[in-house]
């Protein structure tokens, strides 16, 4: 095996793109124990984990004169989410390998993150969390304990 590009320390979260963002929260808190940690409602995402892994839901509108999706036609898969310790160099060597274009990490709120695509267009995702965590799942349990104060 020949040394990674990119040194990963563990994928983050899992994003999916939903049309009903409440129903979506609800479906998966029935059916999986969705735990949700962030809640940007009236926004377009919220943030829950099922299995130990941080799964990301993003209201995504849905094209015009669409139907519900046949079985499996749905919206699908955002991105995959792997988190890094050093976006930069994360950054410079994607781009050594012509992978990325853009000039810099971009900055998402907290964090910094920089995305590709694989060979068949699926979005992938590098960030860089705070206080050294790997996944959104290792901050859960701060940043619900953060909420819990007030």
């Amino acid at each position: 095996m020949t040394a990674p590009i990119v040194p990963v320390k563990a994928v983050s979260h899992v994003a999916i793109r939903v049309t009903d963002l409440d129903r979506a929260v609800d479906f998966y808190s029935r059916v999986f124990g969705y735990d949700v940690f962030i809640d940007n409602r009236p926004g377009p995402t919220v943030i829950g984990l099922i299995g130990g892994l941080a799964v990301e839901l993003i209201k995504t509108e849905a094209a015009a004169g669409t139907t519900a999706p046949e079985r499996g036609a749905g919206l699908g898969h955002s991105c995959m989410a792997f988190g890094v310790a050093d976006i930069d160099a994360v950054h410079a060597a994607l781009k050594a390998e012509g992978l990325t274009k853009t000039d810099a990490p971009e900055q998402i709120g907290a964090v910094r993150v920089v995305f590709i695509r694989d060979p068949d267009g699926a979005l992938l995702e590098f960030i860089q969390l705070g206080g050294g965590a790997g996944s959104l799942a290792e901050l859960a349990p701060r940043i619900k304990a953060r909420a819990a104060k007030g």
